[in-house]
C-alpha cells in the first residue's frame, strides 16, 4: 500500500480482526458471555466493516475516479461507523430519550450510503472496452436504485410481498453487474495486449564481466563467451490512464479512453523503457554460470 491512507485503513481492519478472535476465545475459555463482552464483540466487527468500506472509497478518491464518489464513500462510512457505535454503547440511553426508533432508521440509511458509495467506487476502477461499458452503466444503475429501495424499506412501512420481491430482483441484479466486471476488465485487458505486436527486439551489450560485445534477444539471455547470465526486460509507453499500448500511435489522445498522452511521452521515464519503438536496457545479473 503506498498510500498512508489505505495504509492505516488496513491496519485497522486487521487489528480489529485480530481484537475480535481474541475476544472470542477469551470467551469460549471462559465461558461466560455478558453484554459487554457483545459490545465489544460487535464494536470491533464494526470497525472492520468500516476499514474495508474506507479502503474502497481511499482508492479511487486517491486515483482521482469518479470524482466526488470517493470522498462521498469516505465521509458515509465515517457518519455510519459513528452512528453504528452510539448505537451500540448507547442503547438504553436512547431508549431513555426516546429517539431509538428514528435514530436506528437514521443509523440504516447511513449505512446504506456507506456501502453504495464504495461500491460504486470499485466499479470505476474496471478499465472496459468501450462496448461493455453498458455493463458497468446498468450495474451503477440498480445500484442506486437498490439503495432508494433499501431506504424507503427502512423509513416506509410496507405491506405484502411484492415490494420485497422487486427488491430482490434488483439485488439479484446488482450481484451479476458486480461479478461480470471484474471479468470483462480482464478480458479488455488480454484483448488490448494481444492487439499490438511490437517486433521481437535484439539488442546489442558488453558483457560487464569478459567486455564481450555480443546481440542480446529480450529476456533472459547468457554471454556467450563467459556465460554471464542477463535479464533484459522493456517496459512499453502504455496511457497512464487505461494502459492501452501507444506504440506507432500517431493521436494525441488515446484511442481507449480519449486521455491526452502528449504530456506522458514527454516526460522522462524512471526506468528502462520503450518509446514507441526504442529502448534501453541493462544486464541485471552478475551471476556466474551454472555448474
Amino acid at each position: 500500500m503506498k498510500s498512508q491512507t489505505q495504509r492505516a485503513l488496513l491496519i485497522g481492519f486487521v487489528s480489529s480482526i485480530a481484537a475480535c478472535g481474541l475476544v472470542g476465545v477469551y470467551c469460549l475459555l471462559v465461558g461466560a458471555f455478558g453484554s459487554l463482552h457483545a459490545k465489544v464483540l460487535g464494536t470491533t466487527a464494526v470497525v472492520a466493516s468500516a476499514s474495508i468500506l474506507g479502503l474502497a472509497s481511499a482508492v479511487p478518491w486517491e486515483r482521482r475516479r469518479w470524482h466526488p464518489v470517493g470522498p462521498l464513500g469516505m465521509f458515509s462510512v465515517t457518519v455510519g461507523l459513528v452512528l453504528v457505535l452510539v448505537a451500540i454503547w448507547a442503547e438504553i440511553w436512547l431508549r431513555n430519550q426516546g429517539w431509538s426508533d428514528r435514530f436506528l432508521r437514521i443509523m440504516g440509511t447511513a449505512c446504506v450510503a456507506g456501502v453504495a458509495f464504495p461500491h460504486v467506487g470499485l466499479m470505476s476502477l474496471a478499465r472496459l472496452r468501450r462496448h461493455y461499458e453498458w455493463v458497468r452503466v446498468g450495474t451503477l444503475v440498480v445500484i442506486a436504485v437498490l439503495a432508494i429501495q433499501i431506504s424507503i424499506t427502512i423509513w416506509v412501512e410496507l405491506n405484502g410481498d411484492a415490494w420485497f420481491r422487486l427488491v430482490g430482483v434488483v439485488a439479484i441484479a446488482v450481484a451479476c453487474g458486480t461479478i461480470a466486471l471484474p471479468i470483462l476488465h480482464r478480458i479488455s485487458a488480454i484483448r488490448t495486449r494481444e492487439a499490438v505486436r511490437t517486433v521481437e527486439l535484439f539488442l546489442t551489450a558488453t558483457c560487464p564481466r569478459c567486455e564481450s560485445t555480443q546481440r542480446l534477444p529480450v529476456g533472459r539471455s547468457r554471454c556467450v563467451k563467459c556465460g554471464l547470465r542477463f535479464l533484459i526486460e522493456i517496459e512499453e509507453e502504455t496511457c497512464g490512464t487505461c494502459g492501452y499500448p501507444l506504440y506507432k500511435l500517431t493521436s494525441a489522445v488515446c484511442p481507449e479512453c480519449g486521455t491526452s498522452i502528449v504530456g506522458s511521452r514527454d516526460s522522462p521515464s524512471d526506468g528502462p523503457s520503450i518509446q514507441r519503438g526504442q529502448s534501453t536496457s541493462a544486464p541485471r545479473s552478475t551471476k556466474g554460470p551454472r555448474a
